[in-house]
């Protein structure tokens, strides 16, 4: 059926594609005061960075004849933040008019062909330098009318008398991108008539955007569906009649394309109707080619790979055919993704099974050679929030592995996705396994689909080389199961641990409280019990633990003479915590963690801490993540931090290699403030990403160990209407966790039945295990001094990790490139060893 897209599209006027038959003022109560009419105009505009960024006159605008063009350089440009600013300053020709008091608002244009949605912000400062500023929206092909009412900006201190300049930024994105700004514009009344503007815009718009091409490559597009698939059964029917309705819609989009004259309402309309139409033929082409693959089947079975999303609605995927591959080494997880796709029909009770594994020689395989499941994928509505820095889907996104479903029903537009573990255990037969996946629906003909598996003649460890210092919070798993005897809490607390370190996560606690600490009176710091301590290292071996959390927040920054009362209070903590440790044989794992992202006055303090517990206990390290980017060297704290830990963003490779030639060590973590370009585990972020900050990433910037804040933050305030994950496919779960951003601060779920993975998670131990191969190579390499040179060379380079990631924020999120490496890593590996 046809989308209604069209009703008052088409309107009569004088706008056309070319022409600009509107008034040089769209309201008597607005004064526009620079509209970029001369090359004069640009005089005293400023960009971030000139070799990459620049500031043009052009002949498109919302007023007058022509407009500002903002070209931003691409996100790894040398020097550059992760946005990019032209700047209008007082005292030259680019804002001539710097007294904006006596009207009620401030106002510009802004327009754009960019493909996706994003956040710009704008900042205006006074002579005396006070300062005041808000986000944007940038609209996907769209224009963004930006309007501040002065009194908010005389609120926030600004003197609207005295302006000294005005600030708009754009996040940087991989490729070079372009903004269009007019109309700067003081406003008498507020609100007031824009249309005009939005009109102009409109005009503009439709020359930039390249909708003629876009909707002729759409149409070819499904004129080759139309000869792919067949026309006697009713499959076919139905499927030529979904091509049919997507042809007919391209046609009326090109015809009003053509006719032209829309305004702005009616544009959006069309820019809208051309996105879906985009989606939608992307999405028929997922089926018309898994049809393609198997003519007589009742619904499509196709693959993706592991380390990208499978989107159950409006986005297509890529495929990687109907009959994936993996290679992992003994030891070692690898997943492949299987995506049933219905025929415009719905699917009823669909399921999956793991039907056979066939070793090497073709006979069945043990489950400890190589152990197989396939679970459905579920999603959680995911909205992103400006902490993302890039274009993410809003909608059902998805994450949560349903290894609690066994059945789901599969409507007529939505495709389903299966996750498929392998694990090869660690003295499997080398060679090549064929699994045999089963899916079936209601009234349906059975489809398999055969992964095969490369099992490689080597293992990697199953510890991790690459240390973590990851928070899990036992409290909060109790009140989302709403647990209180404490027996069934410490069953529980051991069922989480055992997860975790499942995923390569090493039980650990870098906040030792007993409830939140960011709640006044809620919470009391104790010493991590030995009882836990000799737990983890009995049942999953003990690489380090935190002691103690040190909370600045106990120390009062204005009053140095109390601080040394709670440095005491430590102290004598630690002396019975230790003692205990000792006794247990488990004191040399021990850390101190604290001065979590301390600043200012309390770098004074973390120092007459840290000195005090290095007199006391000497051999005890202490971690911090307090902000200094020296390392210790410009606070006076080096030599009494042992593991530093900035942030991501601000770890500089040289201070990490000079703090690690003094003895030290050099760790990072990911937050709230990670965005794109560096990586992240955000819900919708490309799972890629956790896979490659904790595989090759982290090896090529030497890092011992990652820190992160949380694993499982489902405040129940926030959860309180659905705590666990044990609804439908689509589940009412929240995967908000911090603000209003998504997936920071949990990386897997509360199931019905205990902790349920994510599809980040899961490529969280992939990275984690990637690192193991790269040190597993490294180690052979040493072992194997007298291998041919070359072969020496090409261990060398893929140790690099240069061909799948360059800085922490220039890396591939290709997931073929990323396994095209791996698997060379391997076959040097194999080389080597031979």
């Amino acid at each position: 059926m046809l989308r209604r897209w069209m009703t008052g599209l088409l309107v009569a006027g004088s706008l056309t594609l070319s022409g600009i038959a509107l008034p040089q003022n769209a309201s008597a109560s607005t004064t526009v005061f620079q509209d970029f009419e001369s090359d004069a105009d640009l005089n005293g505009i400023t960009v971030s960075v000139p070799q990459v960024d620049s500031a043009t006159r052009v002949p498109y605008g919302t007023h007058g004849e022509s407009g500002l063009r903002f070209t931003v350089g691409p996100s790894d440009t040398p020097g550059a933040s992760a946005s990019a600013g032209v700047t209008l300053h007082a005292g030259t020709a680019s804002l001539p008019v710097t007294d904006w008091s006596g009207h009620k608002a401030i106002g510009f244009d802004f327009f754009t062909d960019l493909p996706y949605d994003t956040i710009g912000r704008v900042t205006v400062r006074d002579t005396k330098g006070k300062a005041w500023g808000a986000d944007y929206t940038i609209h996907a092909r769209g224009w963004t009318p930006f309007n501040a009412v002065l009194s908010s900006l005389t609120a926030a201190g600004v003197d609207v008398r005295t302006i000294s300049y005005i600030g708009i930024s754009i996040p940087r994105a991989d490729e070079p991108l372009v903004g269009y700004y007019d109309a700067f514009r003081l406003a008498d009344d507020y609100p007031y008539d824009q249309t005009a503007y939005g009109d102009r815009a409109a005009s503009a718009l439709l020359q930039l955007c390249g909708f003629g091409s876009i909707l002729t490559d759409l149409s070819n597009q499904l004129d080759g569906m139309l000869r792919q698939v067949g026309q006697r059964t009713a499959v076919d029917q139905r499927l030529r009649g979904l091509v049919g309705d997507e042809q007919a819609e391209v046609a009326q989009l090109r015809q009003a394309l053509h006719t032209g004259g829309m305004d702005y309402d009616a544009y959006t309309d069309f820019n809208s109707a051309v996105t879906e139409a985009r989606r939608a033929v992307s999405r028929l082409a997922n089926t018309i080619d898994a049809r393609a693959d198997a003519p007589q089947s009742d619904f499509g079975l196709a693959s993706a790979d592991s380390m990208s999303l499978v989107y159950p609605k409006d986005l297509p995927f890529t495929s990687t055919g109907p009959a994936p591959t993996a290679g992992l080494a003994k030891g070692e997880h690898e997943s492949v993704q299987a995506v049933v796709l219905p025929y415009a029909e719905e699917l009823k009770g669909v399921q999956a099974q793991v039907a056979s594994v066939r070793g090497p020689h073709g006979q069945p395989a043990a489950e400890s050679d190589l152990q197989v499941t396939v679970d459905p994928v579920g999603s959680l509505y995911t909205k992103p929030s400006s902490a993302y820095r890039r274009p993410v889907y809003q909608g059902w996104t998805p994450d949560p592995i349903r290894d609690d479903l066994t059945s789901v029903d599969v409507a007529t537009a939505d495709v389903q996705p299966y996750w498929i573990r392998m694990r090869a255990g660690g003295n499997a037969p080398t060679g090549t396994y064929s699994i045999a996946v089963r899916f079936s629906a209601e009234g349906k003909a059975t489809r398999t689909m055969t992964v095969t598996a490369k099992v490689w003649p080597f293992a990697i460890p199953d510890q991790p080389k690459l240390l973590t210092a990851f928070q899990y919070t036992p409290r909060i798993t109790n009140l989302a199961y709403g647990v209180t005897d404490p027996a069934q809490q410490e069953a529980l607390k051991h069922e989480f641990w055992s997860f975790l370190n499942e995923y390569k996560i090493k039980p650990d606690q870098i906040y030792t409280v007993d409830g939140n600490p960011a709640i006044p009176g809620d919470f009391s710091i104790r010493p991590t019990p030995v009882e836990d301590v000799v737990y983890v290292r009995d049942h999953y071996g003990l690489q380090h633990f935190n002691a103690l959390y040190l909370y600045s927040g106990l120390l009062n920054p204005s009053k140095p003479e109390t601080w040394q009362a709670q440095i005491d209070t430590w102290l004598d903590q630690l002396d019975t915590a230790m003692a205990s440790y000792r006794a247990a044989g488990v004191a040399q794992y021990a850390y101190v963690y604290g001065f979590d992202e301390a600043s200012g006055p309390m770098l004074q303090a973390a120092r007459q801490t840290f000195a005090a517990i290095k007199e006391r206990f000497p051999d005890l390290p202490i971690m911090t993540t307090l902000r200094d980017n020296s390392m210790g060297v410009n606070t006076g704290l080096a030599g009494l931090v042992d593991i530093w830990v900035p942030q991501q963003d601000l770890y500089d490779q040289a201070v990490a290699e000079r703090t690690r030639a003094r003895g030290d060590q050099a760790w990072w973590y990911p937050d709230i403030a990670t965005g794109h370009p560096l990586p992240n585990w955000f819900n919708g972020f490309p799972p890629i990403d956790a896979r490659m900050l904790m595989g090759p990433m982290s090896y090529q910037a030497g890092v011992e160990g990652v820190l992160y804040y949380a694993t499982n933050r489902w405040l129940l305030d926030q959860h309180a209407e659905q705590p666990l994950v044990d609804d439908g496919i689509f589940s009412r779960f929240d995967p908000v966790t911090f603000g209003t951003t998504a997936g920071d601060g949990s990386l897997f779920y509360p199931g019905p039945d205990g902790p349920m993975a994510s599809i980040r998670i899961e490529n969280f131990r992939d990275g984690m295990e990637d690192y193991n191969l790269l040190w597993t190579l490294r180690n052979t390499l040493s072992e194997h001094p007298n291998a041919p040179v070359g072969l020496r060379e090409q261990a060398q380079e893929l140790l690099t990790a240069q061909d799948v990631v360059t800085s922490a924020r220039r890396f591939t999120e290709d997931p073929t490139t990323y396994r095209t490496w791996r698997h060379r890593v391997a076959g040097v590996i194999e080389r080597l060893q031979a």
